[in-house]
Formats: C-alpha cells, sequence, structure tokens
C-alpha cells in the first residue's frame, strides 16, 4: 500500500511539474506576443476608426500639398524654381501613392 501511494504522488509531482512548466513557458510567450495577441491588436488597430481618419488626412494632407505645387508650376517661374517644385510634386505622388495603399 506505502508503495503503490509513493508510486502515485510521483505520477503527480510529475503532472504539477509539467503544468508548472507549461505555465511558464506559455507566460513568456504571450508576454513576448507570440500567442496572436499582436495580430490582434494590429487588426483591432487598423480597424479603428482613429487609423482611417488618419490615412485620410494623411491622403487629404498630400492632395493638398500637390495642388499647391501644380498651382505655383502653372505660374511664370524660373526653370531652376520650376525643376525644383517638379522634384517636389514626383516625391508627392510617390507618397500619395504610398498613402493611398496603406
Amino acid at each position: 500500500m506505502e508503495k503503490e501511494k509513493t508510486y502515485l504522488a510521483g505520477w503527480w509531482m510529475w503532472i504539477l511539474g509539467l503544468l508548472v512548466v507549461s505555465a511558464v513557458i506559455i507566460s513568456i510567450l504571450s508576454y513576448a506576443g507570440m500567442f496572436g495577441r499582436t495580430v490582434v491588436e494590429r487588426k483591432i488597430f487598423e480597424n479603428s476608426f482613429q487609423y482611417s481618419e488618419a490615412r485620410k488626412t494623411e491622403v487629404a494632407t498630400f492632395k493638398a500639398q500637390l495642388a499647391e505645387i501644380d498651382r505655383l508650376l502653372s505660374s511664370d517661374i524660373d526653370t531652376q524654381t520650376r525643376a525644383r517644385l517638379e522634384a517636389q510634386a514626383s516625391a508627392l505622388r510617390v507618397q500619395l501613392q504610398t498613402a493611398r495603399s496603406k
């Protein structure tokens, strides 16, 4: 009878030890964001009102800057200023396309 109790207690200690080790590993991985928490938080953030409004504001800002540069390009300016403004317009078009694809 005593031998059976010792045998059963040994198994319980193994199970308890495995549970403790598993809990520690899961806690560490959860803290590191490995169990999907980061992915879920990212999706929630991307679907939030603030994120979508920020993207719309970013696109509107780039459009306004591009419109102002286009207005300046339509006026009578020297070739050096025109080249600088065309380079700025080109960079803004790239930024605008990137902002739209987000």
